[in-house]
């Protein structure tokens, strides 16, 4: 971490954990001429790969590349049955069939 004020590094005095999503540290600049100590929160704010190890207590949000992942992982592993509507035909084609090729 930088010093705010002079932009010289800083090092790590002390640092605690909070919770379990955050730790707050003490840093002091390397500059002996400004001397500045400060502190800092630390916070997980997403998760970026899934915990093979979850613990319950812990709500992240995933990262969008996740979700999209998830999503495919589970539409591939679900079964598949066939439809047929009972009243009228369908008025929209199926959500997973391609796309039909576009004009010009």
């Amino acid at each position: 971490m930088r010093c705010p004020h002079c932009q010289f590094w800083s090092s790590t005095r002390t640092s605690v954990q909070v919770t379990d999503l955050s730790r707050e540290s003490v840093f002091v600049c390397r500059n002996f001429e400004c001397g500045h100590v400060f502190s800092c929160v630390t916070t997980v704010n997403r998760t970026l790969s899934l915990s093979s190890k979850p613990n319950p207590k812990v709500h992240l949000p995933l990262s969008s590349h996740i979700k999209r992942a998830l999503m495919a992982h589970q539409l591939a592993t679900l079964p598949s049955s066939d439809y047929a509507p009972q009243n009228s035909p369908p008025s929209t084609p199926d959500l997973f069939d391609p796309l039909p090729p576009r004009p010009g």
